[in-house]
């Protein structure tokens, strides 16, 4: 499987995306209550899907073992956000 490429994030990177999301923010998008739960339900897919370079992060930058960065970062987070979904689905039913 090849690695993939690791692009910069500069001033510019960081401006049209501010840009983006004040546009769709303005745009009265995010207000709904679906669209906020399918954002937390993305978060819970992205950190699943990126627990191995999050692990590997933590223990570059904070000196984690693997173990430690899974249980404290990755899985208590997941669930944190797992009730919060659930939590939602209930008080709109």
């Amino acid at each position: 499987m090849a690695k993939e490429e690791k692009r910069s994030f500069g001033a510019n990177e960081a401006g049209l995306l501010v840009t983006e999301l004040r546009q769709q923010f303005n745009s009265g998008k995010t207000k709904s209550y679906e669209w906020r739960v399918s954002q937390l339900k993305g978060i819970v897919k992205m950190v699943e899907d990126k627990e191995k370079e999050i692990a590997e992060a933590l223990h570059m930058d904070l000196d984690k073992p693997e173990l430690e960065a899974f249980v404290s970062e990755v899985l208590i987070n997941g669930l944190l956000s797992c009730i919060f979904i659930l939590l939602c689905v209930q008080c709109n039913s």
